[in-house]
């Protein structure tokens, strides 16, 4: 078998011979609404059938934050952001996207312990907050940027595209993660 960890925290397991899953995938539908110039696949596979480490969706009530004052940072801007799960588009507006960059297993990836029988993986639950930026509005930020001396405005310039992503760890107004331990 040949065992593919993702950063949503699936795995999908397939017959290393000839790629045909061993675990069933499914196809389910996901969110849609990207940018007005893009689009985004109207389903994404699923791996229902093994075991994963995905953390529950995000809601308001499992916003967190280590003073009253950011919990209630956080759950307001959870309420204004976009966020319908797994393969939320991202869009000029902030959409949440959890797991994040760092999520799921991928990163550190998975081992086996072949004598016991057991698939070890890590797993990452922080959650980014985004938007797409419009090419304009990210060149003057850029240039803004350059001239205060600062290395960049925003982590994902997009060159040549119509957009350039702005994309952080979502954290309160203390730097604390806003959804609720474990990370």
């Amino acid at each position: 078998a040949l065992i593919g960890p993702t950063k949503r925290g699936q795995f999908f397991v397939l017959d290393r011979r000839t790629g045909a899953p061993i675990f069933p995938v499914v196809e389910k539908p996901v969110p849609q609404g990207a940018v007005p110039e893009d689009w985004a696949a109207k389903t994404q596979p699923y791996s229902p059938g093994f075991a994963n480490v995905a953390g529950p969706p995000l809601s308001e009530s499992t916003m967190w934050g280590a003073t009253p004052i950011d919990q209630l940072a956080c759950r307001i801007a959870f309420r204004k952001a976009r966020y319908e799960g797994d393969f939320t588009p991202p869009g000029i507006r902030n959409a949440i996207f959890y797991p994040g960059s760092a999520g799921g297993s991928n990163w550190g990836s998975v081992t086996i312990d072949a004598a016991r029988g057991l698939l070890i993986s890590n797993s990452l639950y922080m959650a980014d907050i985004g938007r797409m930026i419009p090419r304009a509005e990210a060149d003057r930020l850029a240039a803004e940027y350059a001239k205060s001396g600062k290395a960049s405005g925003f982590a994902f310039p997009q060159k040549g595209s119509p957009y350039a992503m702005d994309r952080s760890v979502f954290l309160g107004p203390f730097g604390v993660p806003c959804q609720q331990p474990p990370f």
